[in-house]
């Protein structure tokens, strides 16, 4: 089964669930889960938003994709959460999609804006501007990279459990194909 044998690797919009729903499908799944962004914190002893100020978002992104590396060359199977940015560049995305099975978990505009209005401040890209319209742009910039993911799962109006039991479900098609 080439499933067992394949990193998951979850990635969307900042907010969509990716670390509550990798929880949850590592366990479910019996594997170890990494979040990326927490994994960042503990190499570098800072919270992301202080390391987005101190040296700013293109040094943020080479140790968040450095961190995200080491785990995919690591022979173990892990369900990998994402920082929203992560596919900044084709490398990233071909490494992804060379070593794991990637998935978006795709959000409407304003599911995403209602989830987020409240949790602004641990989020360093979503600072100092109107919600929606950053979100949107953010969204523009990224959807291409997003869709060339494995696995689209749109996750509006579902439920932590049915999110997993839908990819569990497109795993296992995937896994046939």
């Amino acid at each position: 089964m080439i499933l067992e044998k394949k990193k998951i690797v979850l990635v969307g919009m900042t907010g969509v669930g990716k670390t509550t729903i990798g929880r949850v499908l590592s366990k479910i799944l019996r594997r170890t889960f990494i979040d990326i962004d927490f994994e960042v914190e503990k190499a570098s002893g800072q919270k992301i938003h202080h390391i987005f100020e101190k040296y700013g978002e293109n040094e943020f992104r080479k140790i968040e994709k450095k961190t995200l590396y080491r785990f995919l060359d690591n022979e173990k199977n892990f369900v990998i959460s994402t920082g929203a940015g992560i596919l900044g560049d084709q490398e990233t995305i071909d490494m992804i999609k060379t070593n794991s099975i990637c998935i978006f978990l795709e959000i409407k505009i304003n599911n995403l804006v209602e989830r987020l209005s409240n949790n602004v401040k641990s989020r360093p890209l979503l600072k100092k501007s109107n919600l929606k319209q950053k979100l949107e742009n953010m969204i523009e910039n990224r959807i291409q990279n997003y869709e060339q993911a494995h696995i689209i799962i749109p996750v509006d109006g579902l439920s932590i459990p049915d999110i997993v039991r839908r990819i569990i479900n497109n795993l296992k098609y995937h896994d046939k194909n």
